[in-house]
């Protein structure tokens, strides 16, 4: 991939394809590197291969819009035996700040990661925990498309364009005293828990300002 040919899709505002590059390549940008993470052989070329306490960071700025989506490709190391994904959340390391913001990570055993996510609405909180069908067993799945849709009224998690898990938000998501998203890891704000850093590979990073629908969300799955 050159910068040039950059060519955003449904509402797509941010795209990292990891290819020997910490670049986003919608702004043009670098993000803060924290650690040493690095590269690996990837669904696509290269990808980002997490380290411990390693982790990429991103202003939210122009991400955080009234809709969210997050799409990459998934190759899940069980170790550490859970992780933060990718996740914003407002300063309070103690997690118990978890009514903005998103927190996409995983957790469990050797061949059962669950991954989960919590996302925050104002006043208080929703969870998805999708248990056995949001369930990567890395002894039979390598790489897998994972996508994580927010709108006003509901908040989804799929895997290879399928649901495997939902919730209906009472209220719209909120961003408030969040200042960054994280790629990699739950640091620095989501570590209560111990969800530190990913040593997963991930591949082809894009952040939409919209609530992708499935058909969207498949139609990636070819590319």
């Amino acid at each position: 991939v050159v910068i040039g040919s950059f060519e955003p899709a449904y509402g797509e505002i941010f795209y990292m394809s990891f290819d020997n590059l910490f670049l986003e390549y919608a702004s043009v940008t670098e993000p803060t590197i924290i650690g040493s993470p690095g590269f690996a052989p990837g669904k696509f070329q290269q990808a980002y291969a997490g380290a411990a306490d390693a982790y990429l960071e991103f202003p939210l700025e122009t991400l955080a819009n009234a809709e969210f989506s997050a799409t990459f490709w998934y190759n899940v190391n069980p170790a550490p035996d859970r992780s933060g994904i990718l996740t914003v959340s407002p300063p309070d390391a103690s997690n118990n700040l978890r009514t903005s913001g998103f927190r996409l990570f995983r957790e469990g055993g050797a061949t059962n990661q669950i991954l989960k996510l919590n996302v925050g609405i104002g006043e208080g909180e929703v969870w998805l925990d999708g248990g056995a069908v949001a369930t990567l067993n890395p002894d039979e799945v390598e790489w897998v498309h994972i996508a994580m849709t927010l709108s006003s009224t509901r908040a989804a998690l799929y895997f290879d364009g399928e649901v495997v898990s939902e919730a209906e938000l009472t209220a719209p998501f909120s961003w408030a005293n969040c200042e960054n998203l994280s790629i990699g890891s739950g640091m620095p704000n989501f570590i209560g828990w111990n969800h530190l850093s990913d040593l997963s590979l991930i591949d082809e990073l894009r952040i939409y300002d919209k609530a992708l629908t499935q058909e969207e969300i498949q139609a990636q799955l070819g590319e």
